[in-house]
């Protein structure tokens, strides 16, 4: 027959032990707040759309659910998908639009829009919840070009390795969101 041990609990082994569940716990509240303070901040919303752009564009084939170089069929197919989305133009600077899917970021899930061809490659991301952009924020994230601008009751994210081809490509969604304010058919 095996000996029995009996351990003995007194009154201080029982505080330290709440003492440590107690640290942990604020730990872990304190990690949460730190989240959710982030989750909103422009450099790591555009850090979470770069990341995506790397690892779709990373890719032998792009990940698309949806391919056509129709801008409206690819808003048609995101808008039955509950996205509500702007006007979409036919050209990213000089990359085409190629197509779009649903990506898992960090925080939340996005409608990636892709356009490829020509001299380069850009993506477009429709973006739910929180980013505090106020008119709009441009800056650069693992080495590419990021602009965020408000757009249809979303964040709108392009993020592009050129410069140019991310500034003309928010022109153009800022001109085809004014023009689908006012009824009108977007400029060609």
């Amino acid at each position: 027959m095996q000996g029995m041990s009996v351990d003995i609990e007194t009154g201080e082994t029982r505080r330290r032990r709440g003492g440590a569940a107690r640290s942990l716990a604020l730990a872990l509240a304190a990690l949460c707040l730190l989240g959710l303070w982030l989750r909103g901040r422009p450099s790591f919303v555009a850090w979470e759309v770069a990341r995506d752009h790397q690892r779709c564009f990373g890719r032998r084939l792009l990940p698309a659910r949806v391919w056509s170089s129709d801008p409206a069929e690819v808003r048609d197919w995101l808008e039955s998908r509950g996205t509500p989305t702007p006007i979409l133009p036919s050209y990213a600077h000089a990359a085409e639009l190629v197509g779009a899917r649903y990506c898992p970021l960090v925080d939340r899930v996005a409608a990636h829009v892709y356009y490829a061809g020509g001299a380069g490659i850009v993506s477009v991301f429709l973006l739910s919840g929180p980013a505090r952009i106020g008119d709009g924020w441009e800056g650069s994230a693992r080495g590419l070009h990021v602009r965020l601008l408000p757009a249809a009751g979303r964040t709108l994210a392009i993020v592009g390795e050129n410069e140019a081809d991310v500034a003309e490509t928010a022109r153009a969604f800022t001109t085809t969101v004014a023009a689908g304010r006012a009824g009108g058919a977007p400029p060609v």
